[in-house]
């Protein structure tokens, strides 16, 4: 159980990558929505959007190679 906690940071991209992708496939549901007249679905696009944004800074943090001490 303790291994599911820690993951490689290679795992950790992948995963935010795959959050990105998920974020921004359910952004374009709300703006079809939108664009079929439901207007109220404005707020979860912003939403949706939003967290897609965050993923791929994540993605992109985790992605910048890291310097190893020594």
């Amino acid at each position: 159980m303790v291994s599911d906690l820690i993951r490689s940071p290679a795992v950790r991209l992948l995963h935010a990558r795959q959050d990105h992708a998920i974020c921004l496939r359910l952004a374009a549901s709300y703006r079809l929505r939108i664009a079929a007249g439901e207007t109220d679905q404005r707020a979860a696009h912003a939403w949706a959007l939003g967290l897609a944004r965050r993923w791929r800074l994540l993605a992109s943090e985790l992605s910048q190679p890291c310097a190893l001490p020594g």
